[in-house]
């Protein structure tokens, strides 16, 4: 029964690639479901993109080291990220009418290509990092009924690929819906179940685990680590900022992202609750293990279908968005403005073959590392530091502010960028790794950035650019 669910929603979510394959006439199209997502998509892929292997899993199992709020720590900075998105910034980076973050940051500053190639080569990291954690904890799912890992992230790797290379941004906006739904119904039942068998426990109660500290003692660095990096880089990523474009308003990206963040939020708390409860309920099991067990232990074969459908879900739902964005990084900003700038992304010979070969090329590669890498939610972290140390001042700090300079950008993603930089090679296997703690190693990148961006901002006489 539980294996059977699992494999009807794999068959359902190709079913759907298949059915909107007609809607794909042109590379906008794919990439950006021809700018006419209503609210409900919107807001579904918008929650989906974030509700991944990190909010999920991740938010577990560091609920069940750390305590419940711990294991928010990471929807948070995700779900709090869209939600300052749409307050802030996405029904005006949504006006521009632009693919990718690149393209507002050419008309603000002015177009260069040695910012787009930047841009290109350090976003790789970042996307493909956070798309090898989803795959990670999709083979992971499928060892909780007998296939090997190395088994499930083939399988959870081909079928992602395959309604992604068919359906495009359409395809994956209306499996995000699918998926959404089926994480609301699944992910509250496993939390419902938990709070109940928590309270049946003698001397044990939930409100003695929400009375717990929001920051253990000695774990405010960690939590600078998990909640800043998407808390702020959320409204300009590529992933989100595909999504603004898709909508079919700006209206619509504004409440699509506050209400997507909302949904975000919602879910991260019931995993922290989930992770804190069983290892009240299981002190013996490993905390990557506690949620697992909860699922086997305390459903019927039925509800441990649909939970594992969910997490499956949340893991696949990151993962399309993740290869939809790799997609435009690749024939935008290379392909299009790098190589061919004179003309529209849509009179390209080859740019719909183009995004169509980076989705299988990435979805390969990414197989390939999921099968070598450990730690999906520092492996989706630290893959970000040399994209969005550089980037997100620069970008950030042009839709909120009239005196915002191109010399005071291209200060910012220098300085910002050498931290970012230093910071990931020292937090992956290699020479230098250790040198110094890369928990904040972002928010020095972030903070050194700002300072030379506002300075240089300040010393140069006008913008070069109206506001926005």
């Amino acid at each position: 029964m539980t294996a059977g669910i699992v494999w009807a929603y794999m068959l359902a979510m190709l079913a759907v690639g298949f059915y909107l394959r007609g809607r794909i006439q042109s590379t906008s199209d794919f990439l950006l479901a021809g700018r006419k997502l209503g609210l409900v998509l919107t807001t579904a892929t918008l929650a989906a993109v974030q509700i991944g292997a990190g909010v999920v899993l991740g938010g577990a199992e560091l609920g069940a080291e750390s305590g419940v709020w711990p294991g928010t720590w990471y929807g948070l900075g995700c779900g709090g990220g869209l939600i300052l998105a749409g307050l802030l910034v996405a029904p005006r980076l949504r006006g521009h009418g632009a693919y990718v973050p690149l393209d507002f940051f050419a008309e603000r500053y002015g177009e260069s290509k040695w910012v787009r190639i930047w841009a290109w080569l350090s976003n790789i990291p970042s996307l493909l990092g956070v798309f090898v954690a989803q795959i990670m904890a999709s083979g992971n799912v499928f060892t909780l009924f007998g296939l090997s890992y190395r088994e499930g992230v083939l399988i959870s790797g081909v079928v992602t690929m395959t309604y992604t290379v068919i359906g495009g941004m359409w395809g994956v906006a209306v499996t995000d819906l699918i998926q959404v739904g089926i994480i609301f119904a699944g992910i509250p039942l496993v939390t419902w179940v938990a709070v109940d068998r928590l309270e049946s426990t003698p001397g044990a109660s939930i409100g003695a685990l929400l009375a717990a500290d929001f920051v253990p003692e000695g774990m405010g660095t960690r939590a600078v680590f998990i909640i800043l990096p998407f808390l702020l880089s959320i409204s300009v990523s590529y992933d989100a900022f595909m999504r603004y474009q898709s909508a079919r308003s700006n209206s619509v990206a504004r409440w699509g992202c506050v209400l997507g963040g909302t949904v975000v939020l919602a879910v991260s708390l019931c995993v922290g609750l989930v992770g804190a409860i069983g290892r009240t309920l299981y002190p013996q099991l490993d905390s990557g293990a506690v949620f697992p067990h909860m699922i086997r232990s305390a459903l019927s074969p039925a509800q441990a279908g649909l939970v594992l459908a969910a997490i499956l879900a949340a893991a696949m739902s990151t993962a399309t968005s993740l290869l939809v964005s790799l997609a435009g990084c690749f024939s935008r900003d290379l392909y299009n403005k790098v190589l061919n700038p004179d003309r529209a992304l849509d009179e390209l010979q080859y740019s719909k073959a183009i995004v169509r070969a980076v989705t299988v090329g990435a979805t390969l590669i990414g197989m390939w590392i999921a099968l070598r890498a450990k730690g999906i939610l520092y492996t989706m972290i630290i893959f970000n530091y040399p994209y969005m140390g550089s980037m997100l001042v620069p970008l950030l700090g042009g839709v909120l502010w009239k005196r915002a300079t191109r010399q005071a950008a291209i200060t910012a993603m220098l300085l910002g960028g050498l931290v970012g930089v230093a910071s990931f090679l020292t937090g992956i296997p290699g020479p230098f790794q250790g040198w110094f703690n890369v928990d904040l190693g972002l928010f020095a990148a972030y903070g050194l950035s700002a300072a030379g961006f506002v300075a240089v901002s300040l010393a140069t006489s006008k913008p070069t650019a109206a506001s926005v």
